[in-house]
């Protein structure tokens, strides 16, 4: 067995509307490969890249449509709610890898 240390930049987003904390992995484990793990409420979720370009995973999912992402996470078998539910999780992720704020306007600093 052979263990390898891996770096990855980690996130968590607190105070998306209507969402718990939300833990995001970004691992870029290669020239245009990358691997995406987000996790909300005890569910998560988890995609690879092998074709992003010259981009970093953060780059491309910051500049991806939020549906594609959310797609490229879902499971074989889903349902509506749980592909809303992703996609809610999917923008507040790319609000935050963009630099962005999620709380509402008249709440931020």
């Amino acid at each position: 067995m052979r263990t390898e240390e891996i770096r990855a930049r980690v996130l968590t987003i607190h105070d998306a509307p209507k969402l718990d904390p939300i833990t995001v992995v970004l691992q870029d484990v290669g020239p245009g490969q990358g691997r995406l793990i987000v996790e909300c409420w005890c569910s998560a979720w988890a995609a690879y890249w092998g074709g992003m370009g010259d981009r970093t995973l953060a780059e491309f999912i910051a500049s991806s449509d939020a549906c594609y992402v959310s797609g490229k996470l879902l499971p074989s078998k889903y349902t509506k709610r749980d592909e809303a539910y992703l996609l809610r999780i999917v923008e507040a992720v790319q609000i935050a890898i963009r630099g962005g704020c999620t709380a509402p306007a008249n709440e931020r600093n």
